[in-house]
């Protein structure tokens, strides 16, 4: 029996945090995505499903484009899919 765990990226701008392209901090392109809570969320999700007897398959990350002023892109994971079998 698969299972299939859905996990939404949270991004540091909905916090307040802003990843600006205009800024001089080239580093801020990087955090547009909250690594942190998605790697904590991972983890609990897994944990979980391992207690519920499943073994993980695989943990895809769904990458999107945020396109900002100037036609400037940049690419991040908007979200993750856990699958995962029933032993």
């Amino acid at each position: 029996m698969l299972k299939t765990v859905h996990i939404k990226t949270a991004s540091l701008e909905d916090g307040g945090k802003t990843a600006s392209w205009l800024s001089n901090d080239r580093a801020n392109i990087k955090t547009i995505v909250d690594g942190e809570a998605l790697a904590k969320e991972i983890e609990k999700q897994g944990n979980f499903l391992i207690k519920e007897g499943y073994q993980i398959l695989s943990i895809l990350p769904i990458t999107s484009e945020k396109i900002e002023s100037h036609s400037l892109s940049a690419t991040f994971t908007s979200s993750v899919i856990i699958t995962a079998i029933k032993n």
